[in-house]
């Protein structure tokens, strides 16, 4: 099959946030113990932090992380988790189940945010903390001579840590979430919450809850208009699906998905644009966009037989996954500015980035296109036009059976290019290309438009297998790998295999 790319590099479209390459610590499952603090392994440093995994952290180049959550924080209290460790208490786990040590609390995180080199971005409990507890966990982390300052001094730390992102709420519309609230109801307790934030430090950058994947536009307007002169970020929060993805049948959906994606978050921009065109009173700064909770969920017939599906959090992920987040990328790339950062669920198990067992760190084909993208896909995003054929294919989205909702299929027909392509310019100047191939079966031989004044030879980057389903296990950590080649000739024409992802980096002649 055949396709065109032409790079229009003198339609920039605005600067590529490397925020949108981020990741999210959550206290579900094994994601925390024994994923980031085990204190009983040998591979832990004094504050029980894995050692593998901050190196391994550090090597992706996570540029910021989201912590405590998501559902977990809207019944956490902070100061549970510091002072000495063994002193703290042990809750149960509100919201997941199980238990919390609460052995990995604020210092301990932060110390993994300085470790990695890694902005961190903190939520406060909206759901059943007050005003004061926010206020203080803001003072202990960046104060100077307060109370709080001083206790976070007697655990260790003398210097303000300085963290300036912090999220109020957290999907506050659902009804599974502690301390539920309407619109109205939200908008007006964000705004009071966020007053006294910016009172405390106006440099601050907060993020306001925004609506479920973009559909509540009165939800985001009344949001904005009430809050907006605080907010740095407006967040969304979108799930992709499947219920067998062993299926071939299921590759499509799952490869397409990122159309549904990128609908939704230009929907929101829209929203948020037409809000504060109406406004008389404007923010006097930008409002981005957070996709701050984001995957494919794999879903499994539930063996009880009673007709149900449950979430596999433990799937692991494969070149399908790979194909699905790579597109994701792109439509956050051809929507910047407006999306600003994008947490992905979650960086270590739980459908992780990093898949961490006793004595491994496993490092799955998402690792490895987080990687490359968060190096090259930065800069100055360029306007890139593809000819391809396209493919009618349905984008499934799903209720969360998990709340006792019935498993859904809305079939949307979207059609969309199996060649999907995004283009940059970095710092250096160099021109750097995404390709995504979407086919299933068929290679393409691709048409390249690359403008005057880059070279005929390019590094090119891939990430292929003949399985889609192919995974990185501690049995065989290298199955699916990247393969970098330096100086190839591209002479404007460039073939790549079926279900592939391929970036290219052209220097200046």
């Amino acid at each position: 099959m055949k396709a065109i790319i032409t790079i229009r590099e003198e339609e920039r479209t605005g600067e590529i946030s490397p925020y949108i390459y981020g990741q999210y610590f959550e206290h579900l499952g094994n994601c925390m113990y024994p994923g980031v603090w085990d204190g009983d392994s040998a591979r832990s440093d004094g504050q029980g932090l894995r050692k593998d995994v901050i190196e391994a952290a550090r090597e992706l180049g996570v540029p910021v992380i989201r912590w405590p959550g998501g559902c977990y924080v809207d019944l956490y209290d902070w100061k549970d988790g510091v002072g000495p460790s063994e002193q703290r208490p042990v809750r149960p786990n509100w919201h997941w189940g199980g238990q919390e040590l609460n052995r990995f609390g604020t210092d301990e995180f932060l110390s993994w945010c300085e470790q990695v080199g890694a902005e961190p971005y903190v939520n406060v409990n909206l759901g059943t903390g007050t005003l004061v507890d926010a206020l203080r966990w803001i003072d202990y982390c960046n104060g100077a001579e307060t109370a709080d300052a001083k206790w976070r001094k007697d655990n260790g730390r003398e210097e303000p840590y300085g963290v300036r992102l912090w999220g109020i709420g957290n999907e506050t519309w659902g009804d599974w979430e502690a301390g539920q609230l309407g619109a109205d109801e939200y908008a007006a307790k964000l705004a009071n919450w966020a007053q006294f934030a910016k009172k405390y430090d106006s440099q601050l950058q907060l993020l306001g809850v925004g609506s479920y994947e973009g559909n509540d536009e009165e939800w985001d307007r009344k949001v904005i208009e009430a809050a907006g002169k605080y907010l740095s970020y407006l967040t969304i929060h979108i799930y992709g699906c499947s219920v067998d993805r062993e299926s071939s049948d299921e590759y499509y959906p799952i490869a397409f998905t990122p159309v549904y994606f990128e609908n939704q978050l230009r929907k929101m921009i829209g929203t948020l644009e037409t809000t504060l065109s109406r406004m008389n009173k404007k923010p006097g700064h930008p409002i981005r966009l957070s996709l701050d909770e984001w995957n494919i969920r794999h879903y499994e017939v539930d063996p009880s037989g009673n007709g149900g599906y449950l979430l596999n959090r433990n799937s692991p992920r494969n070149l399908q996954d790979a194909i699905f987040a790579a597109g994701v990328f792109h439509a956050m790339i051809r929507l910047s500015p407006h999306v600003g950062m994008a947490n992905y669920v979650f960086l270590v198990n739980g459908n992780g980035v990093m898949n961490v067992t006793e004595d491994a760190v496993v490092k799955t084909p998402l690792y490895h296109l987080f990687k490359q993208y968060g190096q090259w896909m930065t800069g100055k995003s360029v306007s890139v036009e593809v000819q391809s054929p396209s493919r009618l294919t349905p984008v499934p989205l799903v209720s969360n059976p998990e709340y006792g909702e019935e498993l859904a299929r809305k079939h949307q027909p979207v059609s969309s290019p199996y060649i999907d392509a995004v283009g940059a310019i970095g710092e250096d100047g160099s021109l750097r290309v995404a390709i995504v191939n979407r086919h299933l079966e068929s290679g393409f031989d691709l048409s390249l438009g690359i403008p005057e004044g880059y070279g005929s030879s390019a590094a090119v980057w891939s990430l292929h297998h003949d399985d889609i389903h192919a995974s990185n296990t501690s049995e065989a950590p290298e199955r699916v790998v990247p393969v970098l080649r330096m100086g190839v000739s591209i002479d404007n024409t460039l073939t790549v295999p079926a279900h592939s992802i391929v970036l290219l980096r052209f220097e200046k002649a």
